[in-house]
């Protein structure tokens, strides 16, 4: 039987006065009452900045320390900006864990229903980031963004390329590398001769000239050369501005996060950008989640749960944080390709028993957890290779034969 904690049920105490938010684009729905039902008021506000404070004055006249709103889009981060800096406690819930009763909504009914769950402890606050930790996210999505930009930019140089048959992808493996683009910024500025572009080869490229001369005879025309120019243009610009925060990351990284970003560089297949990632969307401090696995759940790495009658039927991991995950998946592929690493040897013994995607997703878990692990304690990963995983199978047969329940252990 599983050994149950004081964690398992939590219930907030409840208030004396609450007030319910109901967030829209450009209305605000408030509902205060207490916990008695007494002191009731409903107000409507607009959105603009004005308004916003009008809404705190309200909250401060009312004597209102607590309201709740939903998370819904982004409409509500200011108006939690301006309470917070009053010291009024904001909880701002996910909108699927608090939905009106069916039939029975509207923007009055859904401020109400808020201001009651509230009231009686009934709400489950989201994660909220600290103030240099929002920072630190925002830049870091935005490196995401133009990074996805750039890629789309090279995949666009790629097709023109492909349209008038020069066959760069034949011969080299990725349209990415400093001989694609060398080759390719000569050909935008009308460089046709084979022998000159063939000589920006580097590395192993330098062993296929043959190909490679072969590959540059196309049908190249002017208005694919203007083409090219234009798209070399917005390569280079968000070249400039993913090394502007390239640069304002480091810096962060650097004041408020070194100690955490050095012990997260120590794990098997984290890199640098990893790190910065798990930093800006996880933070450094661990005590937010109680456990490893509620912080795997929370990313969206944790499998549903989905029983009854005494069947559990088959399901999809649980939505979470796609930035954290997308960086923790991408994480875990660079870690199984580590040969002699135990990340290597997990990896291959689940894909015997399913598919290789199914596979990753559970490596990516149990980094996750290793990731708790290093940020709680703050100590650096060892990399304790292939013989550890086949001795801890060892033991766990050992465990099973003897009828004995395996503890808990990490990797």
């Amino acid at each position: 039987m599983k050994q149950l904690t004081n964690k398992d049920v939590n219930i907030a105490p409840q208030l004396d006065k609450a007030c319910g938010l109901d967030m829209h684009k450009e209305k605000i729905v408030g509902f205060i009452s207490c916990k008695d039902g007494s002191e009731q008021e409903l107000m409507e506000f607009g959105t603009f900045t004005c308004e916003l404070h009008k809404v705190k004055d309200w909250l401060q006249g009312n004597g209102v320390e607590h309201c709740l709103m939903e998370s819904t889009g982004i409409y509500w981060m200011s108006l939690y900006t301006i309470l917070t800096e009053v010291g009024i406690t904001v909880t701002v819930a996910n909108p699927t864990h608090i939905k009106q009763i069916p039939k029975r909504k509207t923007d009055r009914k859904d401020a109400r229903w808020l201001c009651t769950l509230l009231l009686h402890g009934l709400v489950r606050a989201s994660f909220m980031p600290t103030s240099e930790q929002r920072v630190l996210r925002d830049f870091c999505r935005s490196r995401l963004f133009y990074t996805r930009q750039q890629n789309k930019t090279q995949n666009r140089l790629w097709k023109i390329l492909e349209s008038n048959n020069i066959k760069l992808r034949s011969v080299i493996s990725s349209i990415r590398t400093k001989t694609a683009m060398d080759i390719i910024r000569l050909l935008a500025v009308g460089v046709t001769d084979k022998v000159q572009l063939a000589n920006c080869s580097r590395g192993r490229a330098k062993n296929k000239r043959d190909d490679m001369m072969l590959a540059l005879e196309g049908t190249l025309e002017q208005h694919h050369k203007m083409q090219l120019q234009m798209l070399l243009q917005d390569f280079d610009h968000v070249q400039k501005q993913i090394d502007a925060l390239e640069d304002i990351i480091g810096d962060i990284i650097s004041k408020h996060y070194a100690v955490a970003f050095e012990c997260l560089d120590t794990i098997t297949g984290i890199a640098h950008k990893s790190a910065q990632t798990i930093l800006s969307e996880a933070g450094k401090d661990m005590s937010r989640f109680p456990t490893a696995d509620h912080f795997t759940a929370w990313c969206g790495l944790a499998p549903g749960n989905n029983e009854s009658a005494g069947k559990r039927h088959d399901t999809s991991v649980k939505k979470g944080n796609r930035f954290l995950k997308t960086s923790i998946v991408s994480a875990a592929w660079a870690a199984v390709r580590v040969k002699d690493s135990y990340w290597h040897a997990l990896f291959e013994r689940m894909r015997k028993r399913m598919k290789a995607q199914k596979a990753i997703v559970a490596v990516a878990r149990r980094i996750l957890k290793v990731v708790y692990k290093t940020l709680e304690t703050l100590t650096h990963y060892q990399e304790k290779g292939v013989a550890h995983y086949f001795d801890l199978q060892a033991k766990f047969t050992a465990f099973k034969r003897a009828g004995q329940l395996w503890p808990t252990t990490s990797a």
